[in-house]
């Protein structure tokens, strides 16, 4: 593994911290190898546009493997971001290839799933980090 791939594995990782870490879309695949090898949950998001609330939810949903009772709302995200019950690991990582899609088509609903991940992390003390990729494709 590369010192680049493991300081961001390190930084993913690690308590404290934002819960949203930026990484360079090129170590992707590399990346996600590492934070397995750690023992981490890899949800890879937006494999398909993710530009408003329901397909954030639907994605999610899919990727990180959400139970059936979910709710397909925000409370219900917050719920199960903050409880893995179903799905035990020592962390987890949502990764987005384009979160500026989001941004930009549905900009309140971008703070609102931030602010969202950022209370299951600090509010509830999930081990948890949004990985943001940057700079083309991974």
């Amino acid at each position: 593994m590369s010192q680049d791939v493991e300081a961001l594995v390190t930084l993913v990782t690690q308590a404290g911290g934002d819960a949203v870490v930026e990484a360079p879309a090129a170590l992707a695949g590399p990346l996600a190898e590492g934070l397995h090898e750690a023992g981490w949950l890899v949800a890879w998001v937006d494999r398909a546009p993710v530009f408003d609330e329901p397909t954030l939810l639907h994605a999610l949903y899919q990727a990180c493997r959400f139970p059936a009772y979910f709710g397909f709302n925000r409370d219900a995200l917050l719920d199960c971001l903050s409880d893995w019950s179903w799905a035990p690991a020592p962390g987890y990582a949502l990764v987005f290839h384009d979160l500026g899609l989001l941004e930009r088509r549905a900009p309140e609903v971008a703070r609102t799933f931030l602010e969202i991940v950022r209370e299951a992390r600090d509010g509830r003390g999930t081990p948890l980090r949004l990985v943001r990729l940057s700079g083309g494709e991974g």
